[in-house]
């Protein structure tokens, strides 16, 4: 049932198949870091370097949204963290930065634990990114850029606001704040900021799709278009989530929602991009673990601002998932990654017990279907075209 309703349901247009959000990219990580990371929880070989740095620089937010996944800790249990380690230090960063570029990790995502902005120290952070040879990346919810902010993210990759609304009304109701003229008017600058400079950013509209907020779908999609970015990103928010209490039992209306994504791709053009992301959930955009395993974590390192290394984005702030601290001295993550201390708590999570949505699960299913799961060396044949 669920390959027939993925080939029913239009995730992005033919000519757009190549993109960030398909997960098949996974794919040209086989040589360098599937077969490897097999092999290491086999007890073979080493580990390789994560692809990607997870940055939560804050863990702080100006914004009061709900569905967050970072609401856990920055309200529930935000005692538990020091109140002097709720913003990493400019000098880490850097130190940061240093450590993990001669380290050999390739992209840098700013964002996560809070509003990264409201750590004043990433504000010039991608052009020092840049200068080490890695790529960068925001994910924000936009409300607090400002020309200088704007200047510095043209050095970045991509650059994801997420605005989960088209009008001011559902914005207030769903982020509780009366930002939204501040952030469209944020997301243009970034746009013209585009246009002079000739960088290679992508925008990113994102909508994390509540049940209260589907209806914006379309309006969204039409401003984003309106506005000029070359994205909009949609996918369901985690209903599941252990700490997101009012939405466990509110349902979605699935045909309503599809009937909208089909509007929404009518928009599309050369030009601008529409993402409505399913292939990580069931058809009734539940959790669904396509995977045995905690395999793909590796991929990433995720270095939280309480001076934590943990798991994966997913499990930040969990002492459970926690591998060894950045702070003061980064190369402690050095000292554990690839260890018999890391292979073992990899090993020992039950993912269909303690995770919820994996925004690793399809690497993780190709890496046990392709790597660990065939005895059949090579099943590719990568030597030929």
């Amino acid at each position: 049932m669920r390959d027939d309703w993925q080939e029913k349901r239009k995730e992005w247009r033919k000519e757009n198949k190549y993109n960030s959000f398909n997960s098949m990219k996974g794919l040209t990580w086989f040589d360098s870091h599937y077969i490897p990371i097999a092999k290491w929880l086999k007890g073979e070989g080493e580990l390789p370097p994560p692809i990607e740095l997870s940055l939560d620089p804050s863990h702080l937010c100006n914004f009061g949204c709900g569905h967050c996944n970072a609401q856990r800790y920055l309200k529930i249990n935000v005692k538990e963290i020091r109140k002097d380690m709720r913003v990493m230090k400019k000098k880490h960063l850097e130190n940061l930065i240093d450590f993990t570029s001669d380290w050999g990790v390739r992209g840098v995502c700013i964002g996560g634990g809070g509003e990264p902005l409201m750590n004043k120290g990433v504000w010039t952070l991608p052009s020092y990114i840049s200068n080490k040879g890695m790529q960068s990346s925001f994910a924000t919810h936009g409300g607090l850029i400002d020309d200088l902010i704007a200047e510095e993210m043209m050095y970045c990759r991509w650059v994801g606001v997420s605005v989960d609304s088209g009008t001011k009304e559902t914005f207030k109701k769903v982020h509780k704040s009366n930002g939204f003229d501040k952030v469209i008017n944020n997301l243009k600058l970034l746009v013209s900021k585009k246009e002079k400079t000739k960088s290679n950013i992508d925008i990113a509209y994102k909508f994390l799709i509540r049940p209260d907020n589907w209806e914006d779908l379309y309006s969204a999609t039409k401003l984003a278009k309106d506005i000029g970015v070359k994205d909009f990103h949609a996918r369901p928010v985690d209903l599941e989530r252990k700490d997101y209490k009012q939405g466990i039992d509110i349902n979605y209306k699935i045909d309503k929602i599809h009937e909208q994504f089909e509007k929404c791709h009518e928009l599309e053009e050369d030009n601008f991009r529409v993402f409505t992301v399913m292939h990580k959930y069931d058809p009734e955009f539940k959790v669904h673990h396509t995977f045995k395993n905690c395999v793909a974590s590796s991929l990433m390192l995720q270095a939280c601002a309480d001076g934590n290394a943990y798991v994966c984005a997913d499990h930040r702030i969990e002492d459970r998932f926690r591998l060894t601290s950045h702070y003061p001295n980064p190369e402690n993550i050095k000292e554990y990654w690839g260890s018999d201390k890391h292979r073992k708590l990899l090993q020992s999570i039950k993912v269909n017990n303690e995770c919820g949505r994996c925004t690793y699960g399809e690497f993780a299913r190709q890496i046990e279907e392709l790597a660990i799961g065939t005895n059949e060396k090579d099943p590719m044949c990568l030597d030929f075209p």
